[in-house]
């Protein structure tokens, strides 16, 4: 949603507000990163929430159902430096909690901003905040939202993996802008124990980390689209399953065993419910997989199925599968 916000004016800064305006376009940079931990979201109760996802950008059949509809978005460093080195406008604070710190996969969790200037403690109405991810030293926009009358916004978002958060105020010519501290939301196997038999490497972690190489890896396969299947090739002009995972995953530094059933004991087990894009999903039993394709999201996964077909993007065609991450 555009903003109507007033144009940019003249600000002539003395040596002192330039260093702070300097130091405030170094440390704030541009938010990017991945989002594949941030599920889904949708407007918190109350209905004071609005949301508005960043369309993304990345082009690519790869991102059919994945999570990443944040796109990466740049705080206007210039913008930004020139409010910090105006004394005029009010300082704000922006606080952010979530009413569960620890979530099953899947499951939602309430996010509640407040905004409010500091030291009258006003609230900050009618102003958007922007719920950003983090990925390593990285963010990225992830949902946009509306303060109501008491500068409050909420959100409900689910999450598949453990999760770090924050909210962002950019401010206006009166306001400053302000940054909540992170929260970060912990997802945990609901169980934290095997599915299988025992000694099958099946073992569900109880704290399942993300993928930060998921939406790359479902990328490459859909590259793969229509190369033929032959049994025991190993790319890059044709593919077995587990050929066709090998092959992506070298592409991303990983090195991965050669079968089916060995990179099923060496990804790490993830629920069916937290599965995300660029998972693995294994057919068959613990001590018998069958078949590895790679998740494109909504559920559908990109596979080399078998002799006299080709790499193709298909449903997945069992509800009995095994779901891994590689790291």
């Amino acid at each position: 949603m555009p903003e109507d916000r007033p144009g940019p004016r003249r600000i002539r800064l003395s040596p002192q507000s330039r260093r702070v305006a300097t130091i405030a376009a170094v440390t704030t940079g541009t938010l990017a990163a991945s989002t594949a931990g941030f599920a889904a979201a949708t407007p918190g109760s109350g209905g004071n929430a609005s949301l508005e996802p960043i369309a993304a950008t990345l082009d690519t059949a790869s991102m059919i159902g994945g999570t990443s509809y944040g796109t990466t978005r740049a705080a206007s460093t210039v913008g930004l430096a020139g409010k910090m080195g105006n004394p005029d406008p009010i300082f704000t604070a922006v606080s952010m909690v979530a009413d569960q710190s620890t979530v099953a996969p899947n499951a939602p969790v309430l996010l509640t901003v407040r905004a409010v200037e500091i030291g009258t403690e006003q609230p900050v109405s009618g102003q958007h905040v922007r719920i950003a991810v983090a990925n390593g030293p990285q963010w990225t926009t992830t949902a946009e939202l509306q303060t109501d009358g008491t500068g409050t916004a909420k959100i409900t978002a689910r999450l598949l993996s453990t999760t770090t958060l924050t909210a962002v105020f950019d401010g206006t010519n009166v306001l400053r802008p302000s940054l909540a501290g992170a929260t970060t939301v912990t997802v945990r196997s609901p169980t934290g124990s095997t599915t299988g038999s025992p000694g099958s490497a099946a073992t569900i972690p109880m704290v399942i980390p993300g993928s930060s190489i998921g939406e790359k890896a479902v990328y490459l396969a859909s590259l793969q689209k229509g190369k033929p299947y032959v049994y025991g090739a190993e790319g890059p002009y044709s593919f077995d399953c587990s050929g066709l995972v090998q092959y992506v995953f070298k592409q991303l530094g990983r090195s991965l065993p050669r079968t089916a059933q060995q990179q099923y004991a060496a990804s790490i087990r993830v629920p069916q419910s937290g599965k995300q894009p660029g998972d693995l999903i294994f057919f068959g039993t613990p001590g018998d997989i069958t078949h590895v394709a790679i998740y494109a999201g909504n559920g559908y996964v990109w596979s080399a199925p078998e002799t006299g077909k080709t790499v193709a993007l298909v449903p997945i065609w069992s509800s009995t599968y095994y779901v891994g991450r590689i790291l």
